[in-house]
């Protein structure tokens, strides 16, 4: 008796804390585009939305398929809107966390609707069991109170479904009760299971390759992330920057206002990066007050992307803080044996090109090249000065 009341106290707790939990969709949004994932999610959920959107178009097409016109009607809805959110996840940019609850809230309409197709079929309450995935995608994306008004909603719908059936002797009370037991299996326990899992991910994640103040990369993070960027793409086709940028007047910034006032200013700094980084980029903080950011030049050169840079930084307190940063533009195909931390990344590059645009004033870039493919293994060296405002080339 004594584990068991210990039991139900620990279980009391972590329901509480469960409960309590903030929405996580910037946090599991960060996790997935430090890992180079955020791409494949949203494909995949584009997918699930896409074959879940099939089932009211085969109702529709089937010649056992809704009675009147007004389930007809219904499932035409629900294929519409199945194809729409199908065509949001595949072409749209990755959503915000507005949107993402949106999103949700019309997934459920949609589910029910398809439902209703079926009113009189035992398949009004088997199709309860699609609500599942929607649990799914929020015990990953947002918190335990939105997932509880969702699971509580699709219990209302899957008890009414039930009484109807029952009222209209087209189901047996077996079947209903099955259809509802499994119902709530896949809609109630394995996205609850899902968040607590996620709690311990978080936990760990922040202890091991996330800086605890900034929410950004640490330098294990860091290593990581590259080596997943340079494994997608091991021939470099696009080129790849990293660049290194370390405040300028940071110590006055603390000095003045208090140190309390740094952490926000750089939490705010870590923050825009992010987003003028974008999904498929890399942002980290290696020390008190030096970034670095790393990404694909697919769609970007990396004298612009610096120049982003250093106007992110600029505008992020009053009085502004500037940055002293240095660009390693790397060519050529990336040896597998290879690691961008532990070769040229920081002590032979992009940390003297950094130093050189200390000595050059701050607020300004050195840029340096290197090919992979080159005989010598000496870098290729290119300065570049810039300006916030000012237009370059590499």
């Amino acid at each position: 008796m004594t584990r068991f009341a210990v039991g139900l106290g620990q279980l009391g707790w972590a329901i509480s804390h469960w409960w309590n939990r903030k929405d996580q969709f910037e946090w599991f949004s960060s996790y997935l585009s430090d890992r180079q994932l955020v791409e494949p999610t949203r494909i995949l959920l584009g997918i699930t939305c896409g074959t879940a959107s099939l089932v009211p178009w085969v109702i529709l097409l089937d010649a056992g398929g809704p009675e009147n016109v007004l389930q007809r009607y219904a499932a035409l809805a629900s294929g519409v809107i199945g194809v729409g959110m199908t065509v949001m996840w595949l072409l749209l940019p990755w959503p915000s966390a507005t949107r993402s609850r949106s999103w949700v809230v019309v997934a459920d309409l949609s589910i029910l609707l398809g439902c209703l197709a079926q009113i009189h079929h035992v398949g009004a309450v088997a199709g309860c069991a699609v609500f599942g995935l929607v649990s799914g995608y929020i015990a990953f994306f947002h918190g335990a109170r939105m997932l509880a008004v969702h699971i509580g909603f699709s219990l209302v719908v899957a008890c009414l479904l039930s009484v109807l059936l029952m009222r209209a002797d087209t189901a047996s009370l077996s079947t209903v009760v099955i259809g509802i037991i499994q119902a709530a299996a896949v809609g109630i326990a394995i996205p609850v299971a899902t968040q607590f899992m996620l709690e311990v991910l978080a936990s760990d994640a922040a202890a091991s390759e996330m800086d605890t103040l900034t929410g950004v990369l640490n330098r294990r993070g860091l290593e990581r992330a590259l080596e997943r960027l340079t494994a997608m793409d091991r021939q470099n086709s696009h080129g790849l920057a990293v660049m290194v940028a370390d405040l300028d007047n940071f110590k006055e910034i603390n000095d003045h206002y208090g140190h309390r006032y740094g952490d926000r200013v750089l939490a705010e700094i870590a923050a825009r990066l992010r987003v003028a980084v974008g999904v498929g980029g890399v942002v980290a903080r290696i020390g008190g007050d030096e970034f670095v950011i790393a990404d694909s030049l697919r769609f970007n050169d990396p004298v612009r992307l610096a120049n982003t840079v250093l106007l992110t930084i600029s505008t992020v307190s009053d009085p502004p803080v500037t940055a002293s940063v240095g660009v390693v533009h790397f060519t050529g195909v990336i040896p597998t044996n290879k690691s961008l931390m532990s070769t040229v990344l920081f002590t032979d590059l992009a940390d003297a090109a950094m130093y050189e645009a200390k000595r050059a004033g701050g607020n300004t870039v050195r840029t340096r090249g290197h090919n992979y493919g080159a005989p010598s293994p000496a870098p290729v060296v290119r300065p570049t000065t810039i300006r916030p405002g000012a237009r370059g080339t590499a």
